[in-house]
């Protein structure tokens, strides 16, 4: 879909080298909606033992089953990555003030002793299985992923995007200035200028997350269908107009 709009129209005189030359000067702005063909899936994994091995073991099982379905379900196309690894220490809840604001160094002992590891890792999963999305977001969440959730839909390539709107923003200020020259009486000359206001802005915008769930363990994939909102990608022009007599 394309809006055409014109939202700032106001005949000017600009000063040439030896004379002062009618003009028209106009903002078109065109605004275009695409659907989303990348979702990007984010989760955490966490793998818990008595010892640091133990921990970590674990969250290399969980790790390889997740991959290993976010791989099947979504295709080798996907772009999977994970980084932010830790492994901590666990104490008693009696273990008070050892960590968070203010809190004091205790020993490893009495009631501050270890008790077991916490192993934990963040995922990242970019595809362009967008229909498979939330399905995808269900299966690692029943495979021990936690805060498992479609962070977002982006466009693969916004440029395309942004020349469609530029193009509909250079068409309304065009129509506004055919406008304002019929309503004055005056003929449209040639365009003598074009500026864009917003040339370093990103004006790709993205749809907000879905959330996140969890499920059992010992069943089929549960299917969970997407429907995205399209991705509104808007230009801004100002444009300068001859004025014929």
């Amino acid at each position: 879909m394309i809006l055409l709009l014109g939202l700032i129209a106001t005949p000017v005189m600009a000063q040439s080298a030896d004379e002062r030359v009618p003009l028209i000067q106009v903002m078109g702005v065109g605004t275009v909606s695409t659907p989303p063909d990348v979702a990007t899936i984010s989760y955490s994994v966490i793998g818990e033992g008595r010892t640091a091995d133990d921990a970590s073991a674990a969250l290399a099982t969980k790790q390889r089953a997740i991959v290993a379905e976010l791989t099947a379900l979504l295709g080798r196309g996907a772009r999977l990555s994970s980084g932010e690894v830790s492994v901590i220490e666990a104490r008693s809840d009696k273990c008070e003030n050892f960590t968070g604001y203010n809190s004091r160094p205790r020993l490893s002992e009495g009631d501050c002793a270890v008790t077991g590891y916490i192993a934990t890792l963040q995922g990242t999963a970019r595809t362009g299985a967008v229909d498979r999305a939330g399905t995808a977001v269900g299966a690692v969440a029943r495979l021990g992923a936690r805060d498992a959730r479609i962070q977002g839909f982006s466009l693969r390539d916004p440029t395309e995007a942004q020349r469609r709107a530029t193009a509909a923003a250079i068409a309304a200020a065009r129509a506004k200035a055919e406008a304002m020259a019929a309503g004055a009486g005056v003929r449209l000359g040639e365009l003598l200028a074009l500026h864009d206001p917003n040339a370093q802005m990103d004006m790709a915008m993205s749809a907000d997350d879905i959330g996140s769930m969890s499920l059992g363990n010992a069943r089929p994939r549960v299917e969970i269908a997407v429907a995205p909102k399209a991705i509104e990608t808007q230009a801004r022009v100002n444009a300068r107009y001859a004025i014929r007599q």
